[in-house]
């Protein structure tokens, strides 16, 4: 699972649940950082078991380090600093972004039930405490800290200033930090080596153009750096659909269209599916209403979740075409780079390290943090703009 060390790459970094990697995007594409090992149990469904993900594979592919196929509940924090090389207190940056399908209110049913997956957010504080880094970051749904289950964080925190870390925990919507979609998260950060800094300080003073984080901001700049790049792997790439499918986006009028104009159109109604049909006859059209949904143009994408690689999972729908959008537009909009590569072989698991990620134009705001904290020197912006995404320097202007 290691690297190749540079002489330039000082400051070392571990992800714990790495998934397809795209926190690592943020600070492996920084020449001060080395990914010393990343561990993920590459779980897809609850009914893939083990390996079925495929993820390792594309964290490989991307940063030149095997992650470990390891169950974090058992694994031993001593074993992985030796198979990592790392002494206690050696280690720079701890991530571990543990699951957070059991918090998110995506699952209606999650408020009913502590799952016993939560507690890895516990076990999360237990290697930290362990290996000592001096910057530990978790992200995580907005539910960490204000859910049902919000005790799993309070232990963490508690648990990290134990062991002698400044701790702060915010809630975020994404799009104020230029990413392309309206994304709530969490984000915990933990420092022993002095002031914890988080994204409100680093963004202090800078805003975003107004009304610049589109859809099309991001898809017109992609299909810039595609006509460079006309061998992208992954510009055509997205699913087939089937005949019933196909009828109903045709039949959903572009630019943020979605299942309700279908069934409100007698015409057209009889292509929705029988739920959305039950749906519309008991007048519930709040309900799930961005299934079959076509993104706006001149808006941020809605939330991007693990399983985006079907029309019937949200307001995936391209703009205009009647398809899903390709795993490079999803990816965009998710704030990979535009060269970040996708290699597992079913397609809908590209999806899922896309879904699954944090945003890597965000990790990478978070490796300036981790910066700035090591250093004591505030960044500006030209050093945490990702290059090669959706988001430009320029997008970038001073507030009062």
């Amino acid at each position: 699972m290691m690297g190749d060390p540079t002489p330039s790459a000082s400051w070392t970094v571990a992800d714990f649940f790495s998934c397809g990697g795209g926190t690592s995007a943020g600070f492996s594409r920084r020449p001060e950082f080395r990914i010393v090992g990343a561990v993920d149990l590459e779980l897809a469904k609850p009914s893939g078991g083990n390996g079925a993900s495929d993820c390792n594979r594309t964290y490989r592919v991307n940063h030149g380090v095997e992650p470990l196929n390891r169950d974090m509940m058992t694994f031993d924090p001593d074993e992985f600093a030796d198979l990592a090389g790392i002494r206690r207190g050696e280690l720079d940056i701890m991530i571990s972004c543990a699951p957070c399908t059991h918090l998110s209110r995506a699952k209606p049913n999650n408020h009913l039930e502590d799952r016993p997956e939560n507690t890895l957010i516990g076990r999360s504080g237990d290697f930290a405490a362990h290996l000592l880094p001096e910057i530990f970051f978790m992200e995580n749904a907005r539910e960490l800290i204000m859910g049902n289950y919000r005790h799993h964080h309070t232990a963490l925190v508690k648990q990290l200033r134990g062991a002698g870390y400044e701790v702060r925990s915010d809630i975020h919507v994404l799009d104020r930090f230029g990413l392309p979609q309206v994304r709530e998260r969490a984000l915990v950060v933990a420092s022993r080596i002095g002031p914890v800094r988080t994204l409100e300080d680093l963004w202090q003073g800078w805003a975003v153009r107004p009304g610049l984080m589109t859809v099309r901001t991001a898809l017109s700049r992609l299909a810039e750096w595609q006509r460079d790049h006309p061998d992208d792997p992954e510009g055509d790439v997205y699913p087939g659909m089937g005949v019933a499918v196909s009828k109903r986006l045709a039949a959903t009028p572009a630019d943020g269209g979605g299942w309700a104009d279908v069934a409100r159109n007698p015409r057209t109604r009889k292509l929705c599916t029988t739920d959305c049909l039950r749906r519309w006859r008991i007048g519930d059209l709040g309900s799930h209403p961005d299934v079959y949904g076509r993104l706006w143009w001149d808006r941020p994408a809605p939330t991007i979740k693990r399983e985006c690689a079907h029309v019937g999972n949200g307001r995936y729908v391209h703009p205009e075409k009647n398809r899903l959008l390709t795993v490079r537009e999803m990816a965009t909009l998710q704030g990979f780079p535009f060269d970040y590569r996708f290699p597992a072989k079913a397609v809908a698991n590209r999806y899922r390290h896309i879904g699954d990620a944090v945003p890597p134009v965000i990790a990478h705001q978070m490796s300036a943090l981790a910066k700035w904290m090591k250093t004591g020197v505030r960044p500006g912006p030209e050093d945490w703009v990702m290059p090669n995404t959706a988001l430009r320097i320029e997008d970038i202007v001073p507030v009062a």
